[in-house]
């Protein structure tokens, strides 16, 4: 993890979580991390149509992915300053990720821990699910009764989510959710992603409820 980012970004390691299993990729040890309201908010491509998109907060990081759930794009800034943006589909359910195979894509701050190509997926690019706000969302719905049991065993919360290439390009093509909760990119697209991040990046998965 980069120590210019923790400063920058206002994040606090809380707590060390358990490697999961879930989504699509390959077992994690995730870390998890808090983020406020207004880093959502001024992410948004939405507000930024039209002009150059700068994100001042993010100056002091070499890179960060910001994945943007609503429009559906994932846009890479260097030092706050967009470098490309590419479409991206998601998870084939809407809403946050809450429980392993929700097929839902997890929405906070994370970072990728791993890069390695797939046999499946051309490449993968591992996040360090679940974070804070997940675990605190998690044990909500626990207590709430919300999560479902398989063969008598409550879901956990599910993790192997990373940002990855396509097996079902035709439905990238179409914008057509198809994952089980990771973000997926057109093979091309994602390469060349793949060539210019580094273990340690910031991603930003944002949507209209968060944090």
């Amino acid at each position: 993890m980069r120590r210019s980012g923790v400063r920058v970004l206002s994040l606090a390691l809380l707590m060390a979580t358990p490697l999961a299993l879930g989504a699509c990729g390959s077992l994690i040890a995730p870390r998890p991390f808090a983020l406020s309201r207004a880093h959502f908010d001024e992410v948004s491509p939405l507000r930024e149509a039209g002009v150059d998109r700068f994100l001042p907060w993010a100056e002091d990081e070499a890179e960060i992915i910001v994945v943007d759930k609503p429009t559906r794009e994932l846009a890479l800034y260097r030092h706050g300053k967009l470098v490309k943006s590419y479409p991206v589909v998601l998870g084939r359910s809407p809403g946050r990720k809450i429980f392993e195979g929700d097929r839902r894509t997890p929405s906070g701050l994370y970072h990728v821990t791993a890069k390695r190509p797939h046999p499946k997926y051309d490449r993968f690019l591992d996040l360090d699910y679940p974070n804070d706000g997940d675990v605190t969302q998690y044990r909500s719905a626990l207590t709430g009764g919300l999560i479902p049991a398989v063969l008598g065993r409550r879901r956990g919360t599910g993790g192997l989510v990373g940002i990855h290439g396509s097996d079902k390009e035709d439905f990238n093509r179409l914008g057509i959710n198809w994952t089980f909760g990771c973000v997926s990119l057109a093979n091309h697209d994602v390469e060349e992603l793949y060539d210019q991040i580094t273990p340690g990046t910031p991603v930003l998965i944002r949507d209209d409820q968060q944090p």
